[in-house]
């Protein structure tokens, strides 16, 4: 699968990476609402996973240009936050699926492999 991971924690950015492209995923990654914005606009996408808590509550804004773009829209998108899960579960209705911080590397891939095309 072809994943962009969108974080502005570049430590986490960087652990998610590894995880992922350890598991023959290809990684794409942002650490900002304007290059992730950029990036899923210029290329194609077969899962995303963004932060909710990036500058300015930019995860939401990053969230709702995917799922709000006809073309965009059927792309999965994983959420991971450290928000409390009733406060995001009220505000936030586009993930498909959502990871609470911190998480393992398994609930990750679990989270991912749930997500992947069939083939």
């Amino acid at each position: 699968m072809k994943i962009l991971v969108i974080d502005d924690e570049l430590e986490l950015l960087g652990a998610i990476e590894n995880i992922l492209q350890k598991n023959g995923h290809e990684v794409d990654s942002a650490s900002g609402v304007k290059e992730a914005k950029s990036k899923i606009s210029d290329i194609s996408y077969d899962l995303v996973i963004c932060d909710i808590m990036l500058p300015h509550w930019g995860g939401f804004d990053v969230v709702d240009a995917i799922k709000e773009n006809p073309l965009k829209q059927n792309i999965p998108v994983i959420v991971i936050t450290g928000m409390d899960r009733e406060i995001l579960d009220s505000t936030l209705t586009y993930a498909d699926v959502c990871l609470s911080k911190p998480f393992t590397g398994k609930e990750l891939l679990d989270a991912v492999n749930s997500l992947a095309p069939v083939k």
